[in-house]
């Protein structure tokens, strides 16, 4: 039986933005699990012993996570440059992978293990698990086989292959060589040779645009989150956060997110940043920054989907500056939060404001505010946010 995995995860995961901004698309969580988690998980409950995940944008988020995570299954992480497209991140790899493996995407989870069982019994070079559609790029012959169909997916093919590949073949990466196209390594496999197949009857969990993912997180609630002074130490007045041996997470306001994140929360972030406009930050350090940032949460136990910054200075009169509420209006439309219970947490007059414009409650962390109601921290306010959820 085939006891090892492959699972390709290197790519931007563009359709899934504003998340794949800051996180990789093999983090994002799945009712707060990230999907990886939940896939090794899986490979492990089917028999698979190891794991060789391929990455690439943000490598270094997903090997954080993996290490020391796993310990009852070798899991290694492999990464290759964030261009490179699915076939060439597998043969960069082909001598470690070798011949017999299954390969697996990371956007896509069947609910079902023994289908992903039958789908490693196969004795084909290729075996595919595959999904009823409209629209299709599988044909299933007379003699019951597959054939892999490059291009558009079309109504006359009634599937379409899921990823959890199970490949037994030494000419797959022969091919995949001359190809240099992992969907035409597969047409041509699968026309050469009978291919089995699995159709899935039971659901397949897929996070493959942002729409897709979002119908999955219908139960969950998002709270909105400031940055500086809620997060992160606030530098001096008109100074701004230029480096990373400068951050410094405020550890009482993370404990009290890691208790809503066990209640079933996820984040967003919302701040105002004019040390760009300034001159003063460069939008490639924020952008890294913030990557990080999303990742030290995950690591902790905090989902933060997504950060969205103003980068005007205060005299542009832009829309999107706190207390203007464009930056929380555009979250709540990107995340399909209208109608939902969600709330602002900040720690100034201006984010108040930013939310009561933007139709949600916000609470206030701290004292440098004039709102009555005074919490030290997110800690101490715990109760009253759950209430408002």
């Amino acid at each position: 039986m085939v006891e090892l995995a492959v699972i390709l995860a290197g790519g931007r995961g563009e359709r899934v933005r504003p998340i794949t901004d800051i996180i990789p698309k093999a983090l994002i969580p799945i009712n707060g699990i990230p999907i990886l988690s939940r896939q090794i998980s899986q490979l492990e409950r089917v028999g698979i012993k190891d794991v060789i995940v391929l990455t690439g944008y943000l490598s270094e988020s997903i090997e954080k996570y993996c290490r020391n995570r796993f310990e009852s299954m070798n899991v290694k992480c492999i990464a290759s440059d964030p261009a490179f497209s699915p076939s060439e991140r597998l043969l960069a790899s082909k001598e470690i992978i070798g011949d017999e493996f299954l390969l697996v995407y990371c956007d896509n989870l069947p609910s079902s293990d023994l289908e992903i069982k039958s789908v490693l019994n196969g004795s084909s070079p290729v075996t595919f698990l595959l999904e009823s559609r409209s629209e299709g790029n599988i044909e299933i012959l007379s003699d019951k086989t597959a054939v892999y169909h490059v291009g558009k997916r079309k109504s006359k093919y009634a599937f379409v292959e899921m990823g959890n590949i199970c490949i037994k073949s030494k000419s797959f990466f022969e091919t995949l060589s001359v190809c240099q196209d992992l969907p035409a390594t597969l047409e041509s496999i699968s026309k050469d040779n009978r291919c089995n197949f699995v159709i899935a009857k039971n659901e397949i969990l897929s996070i493959s645009n942002l729409d897709r993912y979002l119908s999955l997180q219908k139960d969950r609630s998002i709270v909105i989150l400031d940055r500086d002074g809620v997060l992160v130490k606030k530098m001096k007045k008109r100074k701004y956060l230029t480096s990373i041996q400068e951050y410094e997470p405020i550890e009482r306001n993370w404990e009290g997110l890691l208790q809503l994140s066990k209640l079933g929360v996820d984040f967003l972030i919302a701040t105002n940043q004019p040390g760009i406009a300034l001159g003063e930050v460069k939008p490639e350090f924020l952008l890294e920054f913030h990557q990080i940032l999303a990742s030290d949460l995950l690591d902790f136990g905090i989902r933060v989907l997504s950060i969205y910054t103003c980068p005007h200075h205060w005299d542009d009169e832009c829309g999107c500056r706190k207390p203007k509420p464009g930056m929380l209006l555009q979250a709540i439309e990107d995340f399909h939060l209208k109608g939902k219970k969600t709330l602002y947490i900040g720690d100034d007059d201006r984010d108040l404001e930013a939310a009561t414009s933007a139709g949600i409650p916000g609470i206030l962390l701290g004292d440098e505010h004039n709102q009555k109601h005074k919490y030290s921290d997110l800690l101490s306010a715990i109760s009253e946010v759950t209430e408002l959820l």
